[in-house]
């Protein structure tokens, strides 16, 4: 009986002390909103070619985690849209988000897309390794490789999902839909349509 709430003791402490020393990673980036990032700026470039990519899609999304006596839940909280202009260039305002963000709501991610290229962050070329906030302050710049042939594309295409970031995509992300619908037709599927 003893043994057995030493153990029990022992198995407490090492989950209290645990998960209190549970470091974030290497680089020390906090997942969550400590303060308003943005704005957000980047640009989009052909990986052989280096040429600007214009007309892809930047998705910009923020997750919440919702905490419950027992686990916890990541849900979408806000999610924004922009397309990169004929230098392949794209700027982001989201004060609006981040300012009136709640407690636990994480940094954003992003994702980059345009038809008949890999995706940012599924499939691109650089930069690569640690990539959290290399869209705040300068900016950064994302190469995606051309897909060779039908197949490759229609691989990719199934990495990821419209309904991925939003739980409305036909309102919140028209131009996502847009262009995934055009990849998908290029590749020979049907088009994505809203619910009835």
């Amino acid at each position: 009986m003893i043994t057995r709430l030493r153990l029990i003791a022992l198995c407490a402490l090492l989950l209290v002390t645990g998960t209190a020393a549970w470091p974030q990673d290497t680089e020390r980036w906090d997942r969550y909103l400590d303060r308003p990032r943005g704005p957000y700026r980047g640009q989009v470039i052909d990986a052989e070619t280096k040429a600007p990519l214009a007309g892809a899609v930047v998705v910009v999304h923020w997750l919440r985690d919702r905490v419950y006596p027992v686990h916890m839940v990541a849900e979408n909280y806000a999610v924004r849209e922009t397309v990169t202009d004929v230098e392949g260039r794209f700027f982001l305002d989201v004060r609006d988000v981040e300012e009136g963000a709640p407690s636990r709501t994480r940094r954003p991610g992003f994702f980059i897309f345009l038809p008949g290229y890999g995706s940012y962050p599924k499939k691109h070329v650089s930069p690569r390794g640690f990539t959290g906030g290399i869209f705040e302050r300068q900016g950064a710049v994302v190469e995606l490789p051309r897909l060779e042939d039908r197949e490759e594309r229609r691989k990719h295409l199934f990495l990821f999902g419209h309904g991925d970031f939003s739980d409305r995509p036909f309102k919140d992300l028209p131009e996502l839909v847009r262009r995934i619908n055009v990849e998908r037709i290029a590749i020979g599927l049907e088009p994505h349509t809203p619910p009835e």
